[in-house]
């Protein structure tokens, strides 16, 4: 009964919530008891109306519903959760059976579509998407589970029950003995502050809003760790050549997450930094930006305190990967006319009813299915433009140890802008759906990133994919041979082999099938979903950088000049790279010399910034 209550509040306020522009559904259309729970987690909240800084946590972002996109908060859903029991058990097929396995999926659909030829974006294109992906999306398999699920598959603890079954005329796997992929179920809001529900829901550990959590971090004790106290500057480290990089990460071994040998373990706003090579660039990259403002910010201020420079230079960097990610990276992920049309292209409006939470449909699905572009292998490129790495990507997971040495920051850098990335094809790259993750001791273990992506959906209660067509305006399809408006023939033909119904098709697995749409990078329903996200994530943010109105917002002058920034600032910033392509996110093959852009010409005037005052700041 006190269920059907809450439900009722919440079908209620759906009414005078901002309706989607992107979905065919209101803007908050699931009645999430999680979601509509901050009022029982969050009900002390005082919230500044005058604060000039948003908070490190995310609270106090909407003054109406303060908890809305804070850290350890519920994602959002456009569609209730599909589960067998109705609560948290994978779904079932239309007819009772089970789901096709996961690995199995990726060995008839994706793992032999390998497209070599190259794409006409790089690398920094690629990594551009998972570090916002660090910022927007956090949700860890459930901590309780120390050790691997394998070895308990199909028994208690629950969390284990949905291993990933590896076929016995598996390619890869059987000749090593392999039968099973490790799967941990993710943490529910049932581990967060007693704030459970039914039926499931998780938790976005990061803040939801695109405010630099990856390098600052999402909770007050992690960013007062990462800060120097002095001169608004963030810790970082030297190596012996006088680079900067971020700090290391206390510990007592070589452990660095599931490296067992690693030297250098990276300490950032996000516990993912030392993921690979490319993420711990960007933040270093970042974090480098960061204290290269902040001295800019002390000499034409010398009377600010560390205080108001950190909080100035958080919110200049922030502005800077927001107007970058809306003016750069959207139009080739989403299509140039597409977001042109939406008004992407346009200042926010800040909507105080339009709740910016990171949708669960996007975490756990449409953005998942940019894996595809993730490469082999990641080129080091020298001053010199000779290729002199080749860094395999699954030999440095959580293991950045190549970074610091010699010029290896600036060789990654180099390689990431010249590198093309995968060509647009549905599967993933076979190193990350074969060997992810790869030990040989005490026995061969590999795991598959696909496989993982689809399953992380079945955990998570994904719609089906054809549920996920008709919220984003196209036909549900009746049969197989509908889907055939947006995906290959061949496919479907599989996807009838591996599926009862064409209402049990994994949304993960139709996204992945669909072919682009014009001008973009996914399909049209990952497309709808991710536009929908991204719309909330500007205009649902009462400190976005274009804003007007708000005691946070920046003046005429300085918008002009933050508008200004293009990634080839903060690489010029950052590195002793001298010349940067004027299309950053061309790979070599589209572009020519005459394309690039002096280092020495992309300097920022912070005049804008200079207090008028000479009064110490308190």
């Amino acid at each position: 009964m006190q269920r059907l209550i809450v439900i009722f509040i919440l079908m209620f306020l759906n009414t005078s919530r901002a309706q989607s522009l992107f979905l065919n559904t209101n803007g908050f259309s699931v009645p999430n008891c999680d979601h509509i729970a901050g009022e029982q987690c969050y009900s002390n909240i005082v919230c500044d109306v005058n604060a000039k800084y948003r908070t490190i946590d995310g609270l106090c972002n909407n003054l109406n519903v303060p908890w809305w996109g804070a850290a350890n908060t519920s994602h959002l859903r456009h569609v209730y959760p599909f589960y067998g029991d109705g609560i948290y058990s994978f779904r079932k097929q239309i007819d009772g059976s089970p789901l096709p396995g996961a690995r199995l999926i990726n060995l008839k659909l994706f793992l032999n579509k390998q497209f070599p030829s190259w794409n006409e974006h790089n690398t920094l294109f690629m990594e551009w998407g998972q570090f916002v992906a660090h910022d927007t999306t956090d949700l860890p398999p459930d901590p309780s589970i120390t050790g691997g699920c394998c070895l308990v598959r199909n028994k208690y603890p629950i969390q284990c029950q949905y291993v990933i079954n590896v076929p016995l005329n598996d390619p890869v796997y059987s000749k090593f003995g392999q039968t099973c992929i490790n799967f941990v179920r993710a943490i529910t809001m049932a581990n967060m502050n007693n704030c459970s529900s039914i039926p499931a829901s998780f938790p976005v550990m990061s803040t939801h809003y695109m405010d630099g959590s990856q390098i600052y971090g999402s909770n007050k004790q992690l960013a007062s760790e990462l800060r120097t106290f002095q001169d608004g500057r963030l810790r970082s480290e030297f190596n012996s050549n006088h680079q900067e990089f971020c700090p290391q990460r206390s510990r007592t071994s070589s452990q660095c997450e599931s490296s067992s040998d690693s030297q250098f373990c990276f300490l950032a706003g996000d516990r993912r930094v030392n993921q690979n090579l490319g993420i711990a660039v960007f933040q270093t990259m970042f974090l480098k930006f960061h204290n290269v403002i902040a001295h800019s910010l002390q000499t034409i201020n010398p009377q600010w305190n560390d205080e108001k420079l950190y909080q100035e230079t958080r919110r200049f960097i922030i502005a800077t990967i927001q107007h970058i990610n809306y003016a750069y990276y959207l139009p080739i992920l989403l299509g140039k006319d597409f977001t042109a049309k939406r008004g992407f292209n346009k200042p926010a409006v800040y909507d105080e009813n339009l709740d910016p939470s990171t949708a669960q449909e996007h975490s756990t699905g449409a953005f998942r299915v940019l894996h595809k572009e993730i490469p082999e292998f990641f080129n080091l490129i020298s001053k010199n433009m000779h290729n002199v790495q080749h860094a395999v990507i699954t030999e440095w997971l959580d293991k950045p140890d190549l970074l610091p040495y010699n010029d290896n920051y600036d060789n990654m850098i180099r390689g990431l802008m010249e590198s093309s990335t995968r060509q647009e094809q549905p599967s993933y790259n076979p190193l990350i759906s074969n060997n992810l993750f790869l030990k040989t001791k005490p026995k061969f273990s590999g795991n598959d990133l696909l496989a993982i992506d689809i399953q992380r959906g079945r955990d998570t209660g994904m719609p089906p994919y054809n549920t996920m067509r008709s919220i984003c305006g196209i036909p549900a399809a009746s049969s197989f041979d509908d889907l055939l408006d947006l995906i290959p023939y061949d496919d479907v033909q599989k996807l009838k082999e591996l599926y009862f119904s064409v209402n049990d098709i994994d949304f993960m697995v139709g996204a992945l099938l669909e072919i682009p749409a014009k001008g973009a990078k996914v399909g049209p329903t990952s497309r709808s979903i991710l536009a929908e996200s991204f719309y909330r994530y500007k205009n649902g943010d009462r400190f976005f950088y274009d804003v007007l109105g708000q005691p946070g917002s920046f003046t005429s002058e300085q918008l002009k000049v933050i508008k200004s920034i293009t990634f080839g600032h903060v690489i010029c910033a950052t590195s002793s790279i001298k010349h940067v392509p004027y299309d950053i996110f061309l790979s070599l093959s589209q572009r020519y010399m005459q394309n690039y852009v002096d280092c020495g010409t992309l300097t920022l005037n912070l005049d804008p910034w200079k207090e008028k005052s000479v009064e110490a700041y308190y």
